[in-house]
């Protein structure tokens, strides 16, 4: 399997919620099978190589493994807000 193309979609999906929502995404959660063609560490070594130099490259990650389920879910996004005191302020969306 050719690993561009997932993280491509990634980015993408991650530009189309920021724009959406008007705000950056400090953290985005994933889900991976266990039992699917990605492992956790091939995962985060292609994502790091794939955001690297990029305004991604600050972005929090978790990865979850779950025994059953889609080879690969992004399961929630953290956002960040600026408050009227600039305190940094963390939203979550599911």
């Amino acid at each position: 399997m050719h690993d561009t193309h997932i993280f491509k979609s990634i980015i993408a999906y991650l530009e189309g919620q920021e724009n959406k929502a008007s705000r950056r995404i400090r953290k985005v959660h994933i889900r991976i099978s266990e039992f699917g063609s990605l492992d956790k560490t091939h995962f985060l070594e292609h994502y790091k190589q794939a955001i690297c130099g990029t305004k991604w490259q600050a972005l929090e990650i978790e990865v979850d493994v779950i025994p059953f389920g889609p080879e690969l879910e992004i399961t929630g996004l953290e956002f960040i807000a600026e408050t009227e005191v600039n305190k940094s302020e963390v939203c979550k969306l599911k």
